[in-house]
């Protein structure tokens, strides 16, 4: 490994970190608002990200933006680290189905959003837009309603039709402006529709604002995080998503698929990222907040580490 290219990558997704650092301590100092994380969340989530992967998409050709190679790939990797997670909870931990799910759950879908996306634009600029919306696709559309759903099935405790969770899912994801941003800015593309010039400066603006508005946002969600004795969950989570999920990822990057080296780099890095912010939200439906909110904190400082050697090694990877 190069310690050039170690230097650059640290040196790239040092502030980073650091801006979430600076996040956490102004809310744990009330500088912000006590809750103001979930005005900002709201913010991000509703107009940056969605103007951002507009704007991406709208300007490419349909036959630029989709991939389903990449698409398949990263599903599978995700669901390959997944599955692995929950049959060792399950055999190994002695856990319930739905405990299992949950945990598959956290150390299989990353946060693209508020970590990954200020990390690979950075790193790749523009170029890495089409594969981080793939990769939302993929999280929005496959994975999160599937494992849901199969949390609520396997939860002894409830007692649900299938098609109708899987429908009542769905139908939420049609009001999701990440997931509408991504089928209009490919509507737009395929039909060959060019944004008014007004519009596209109030979009333009609203993207410039995600980075650091995210990054603040993750450190102010972990204000009052508390690690609790639940060591065996939270260490299998945490070296699943940080190590094992980009593992598969890129054993099947590099074994089974044939794509962009930038796509391929930035699958990689994304699923390198800690686990989504909202793990613990979730949580709390299957009685499992608090072990959820524990593996929060250490899994993204320790992420600083293990994102900055997982990204070097894969720009040595795929850069030749």
């Amino acid at each position: 490994m190069s310690v050039d290219q170690l230097s650059y990558v640290v040196m790239t997704i040092l502030p980073v970190f650091l801006v979430i650092g600076v996040g956490y301590l102004a809310f744990k100092r009330q500088i912000i608002p006590q809750n103001g994380h979930k005005a900002l969340a709201a913010f991000v989530f509703n107009f940056g990200l969605p103007a951002a992967i507009f704007s991406a998409l709208s300007s490419k050709s349909l036959n630029e933006i989709w991939h389903a190679d990449y698409v398949i790939a990263y599903a599978l990797g995700s669901l390959i680290a997944f599955a692995l997670v929950a049959l060792y909870a399950m055999l190994k931990l002695k856990k319930t189905a739905a405990h299992a799910t949950i945990l598959g759950l956290g150390g299989s879908f990353s946060n693209s959003l508020l970590i990954g996306f200020p990390i690979i634009y950075f790193l790749f600029g523009n170029k890495a837009l089409i594969p981080f919306s793939l990769t939302l696709v993929v999280e929005n559309l496959i994975m999160l309603p599937l494992l849901l759903t199969l949390a609520d099935v396997s939860n002894r405790q409830t007692h649900i039709n299938v098609w109708a969770k899987l429908t009542e899912t769905l139908g939420n994801l049609t009001k999701n402006p990440i997931v509408l941003s991504i089928v209009l800015g490919m509507a737009c593309s395929g039909l060959g529709i060019t944004t008014p010039d007004t519009a596209t400066r109030i979009i333009d603006m609203l993207a410039s604002t995600v980075t650091g508005v995210a990054l603040f946002t993750i450190g102010g969600g972990l204000v009052g995080v508390k690690l609790s004795g639940m060591r065996q969950e939270i260490s299998l989570v945490m070296l699943s998503k940080l190590l094992l999920h980009p593992l598969m990822v890129l054993l099947l990057m590099l074994g089974w698929f044939e794509l962009d080296p930038t796509m391929s780099a930035v699958a990689v890095i994304l699923a390198s990222m800690p686990m989504f912010g909202v793990y613990a939200v979730i949580g709390q439906k299957y009685d499992l907040g608090a072990m959820c909110a524990a593996v929060l904190l250490p899994t993204t400082i320790i992420a600083m580490l293990t994102v900055s050697l997982v990204t070097t090694l894969t720009l040595m990877i795929f850069s030749h």
